[in-house]
């Protein structure tokens, strides 16, 4: 399994609107939930914490460090700005070490896939699948093997994916990650036949005159 992601955090009083502030000096605003305890307001530097959710994302433990507290979380949201794609805030989970935790883990396709050999395509209905585990034993992404995309119409679904020891898949098992499709064929526009004036009968029934040319 990965090493554990660590960030670097100072606890901050702005909050509200005059986070802008905080953004300002390239900081991302984020919180930390703790079961049963107050949230904490923290700060992180943008340019590490944008590292640490582009490498884990959703899937993998973060060590968070609050003013020598060290924290176990897990990222639950991250808000972006749309028009920038910029963080803007972040929520972390505090998590313990000895308890299962729930994470979306990525499926990769592994291998080459027939399918695209014969000139059909895959679609990905779902690339993601919801795993139970202890934070240290989170897998970086699961696997399932390509050979099962053959022909148009073939699927794979969470079922055919490759287990790992002490993670246990919570999606449903008929859940279709991907599926083998042909390639549409356009159809041609038809083309209009062209008729020559010559061709054209005149109005009395006979082949058009060179007064009615």
């Amino acid at each position: 399994m990965p090493e554990t992601f660590e960030l670097i955090a100072q606890k901050r009083e702005i909050t509200g609107k005059k986070v802008r502030s905080i953004r300002r000096k390239g900081f991302v605003p984020a919180t930390v939930y703790e079961k049963g305890k107050e949230s904490t307001n923290v700060q992180v530097e943008y340019v590490p914490m944008s590292k640490a959710y582009t490498a884990v994302g959703y899937a993998q433990p973060v060590s968070l460090v609050v003013d020598k507290k060290k924290y176990l979380t897990m990222i639950k949201d991250v808000h972006i700005d749309p028009a920038k794609n910029t963080i803007m805030h972040v929520a972390f989970h505090a998590v313990n070490a000895n308890d299962p935790v729930e994470a979306e883990v990525p499926v990769h396709i592994e291998g080459e896939v027939p399918a695209e050999k014969q000139g059909n395509f895959i679609v990905r209905q779902n690339d993601h699948v919801l795993v139970e585990a202890l934070p240290a034993n989170l897998p970086e992404f699961m696997v399932v093997d390509a050979a099962l995309l053959v022909n148009p119409g073939d699927s794979i679904t969470v079922a055919d994916i490759k287990p790992i020891a002490n993670v246990e898949i919570i999606s449903e098992l008929e859940l279709t990650l991907a599926t083998v499709e042909e390639p549409r064929v356009e159809e041609e526009p038809e083309v209009e036949e062209v008729v020559d004036a010559a061709d054209v009968p005149s109005d009395n029934g006979g082949e058009a005159t060179e007064e009615s040319k």
